[in-house]
């Protein structure tokens, strides 16, 4: 018995032209692999770029000779406290470090005293306090530099001696450059020094490249040297320029007169005159 068309089951979806699919075909998968190394290659040469560019993009600044002493000078701190200190060596040592980070030179610029167990009366009270003294050159005491210093500095003193930063008295006193001297010369005296080095050294570099220069010139205008003739020889009297004279083949020699010789008779001739000779 056969079904009617209408109620026939189908076998196919009229609606979609194609079946759905999980996998696409064999070679999507090496040109996805391709697309992506190339896309991860170009991302690591663009971070690489970057990061070059980002090392090499930094060039230390032409500092002048004040700059220059400045960086490296003296910074000292006078420390008095009611605290006993146990082990100063470590205290001085940490402070020393904390100070070369604050103000950003080596610890060979950094010069500390430390006065502890000293009798102190801080507002009507024994308790433990601590007053502090920074000497620099005035382009190390400024307004905003101080106020950083200051919170990191009592944080300091509060971590290794325990006193809290209202018991803390910071003070920071600027020196000028004429009053502050080490090494047998004072910071001015220094830049000065600095200073006539440079020029002298740009001085020089200079007078050494207008030698070069006029070396190069007078190198270049000099005429070329004649060579010397092959007929004159040095230390004599007769120095006269000539050309120098050409090599030529010997002349080959003539040899002497060879007698001549006479006229060869031919075979038949020869017969001829013994005919002659006969007949006659």
């Amino acid at each position: 018995m056969s079904l009617p068309a209408s109620e026939k089951p189908s076998l196919i979806d009229e609606t979609q032209i194609s079946g759905p699919y999980g996998r696409g075909s064999p070679g999507d998968a090496a040109l996805i692999a391709m697309v992506n190394k190339d896309r991860a290659s170009t991302d690591l040469s663009r971070r690489k770029s970057q990061f070059y560019s980002e090392v090499f993009a930094y060039r230390e600044p032409n500092l002048t000779a004040r700059d220059r002493v400045h960086r490296y000078s003296i910074i000292t701190a006078e420390v008095k406290t009611n605290v006993i200190v146990k082990d100063e060596y470590v205290f001085l040592q940490d402070l020393s470090q904390h100070l070369s980070q604050r103000y950003q030179r080596p610890v060979s610029s950094i010069f500390i005293t430390l006065n502890h167990s000293e009798c102190l009366l801080y507002a009507g009270s024994f308790d433990s306090a601590y007053i502090m003294t920074i000497t620099a050159l005035p382009t190390q005491i400024q307004p905003t530099t101080n106020k950083r210093n200051t919170v990191m500095i009592q944080k300091f003193m509060a971590d290794s001696l325990g006193v809290t930063p209202e018991r803390g008295v910071v003070r920071f006193v600027g020196i000028a450059e004429e009053y502050l001297a080490t090494n047998g010369n004072t910071v001015l005296g220094e830049i000065e020094n600095m200073g006539k080095e440079a020029s002298e050294d740009s001085a020089n570099g200079t007078q050494r490249t207008g030698t070069l220069r006029r070396a190069r010139s007078r190198r270049s205008s000099k005429p070329e040297k004649l060579q010397m003739p092959f007929n004159s020889r040095p230390g004599t009297s007769d120095n006269k320029v000539t050309s120098p004279q050409r090599m030529s083949p010997p002349i080959p020699t003539i040899p002497e007169k060879v007698p001549r010789m006479g006229r060869r008779r031919s075979f038949l001739a020869l017969f001829a005159g013994n005919r002659n000779k006969v007949y006659a």
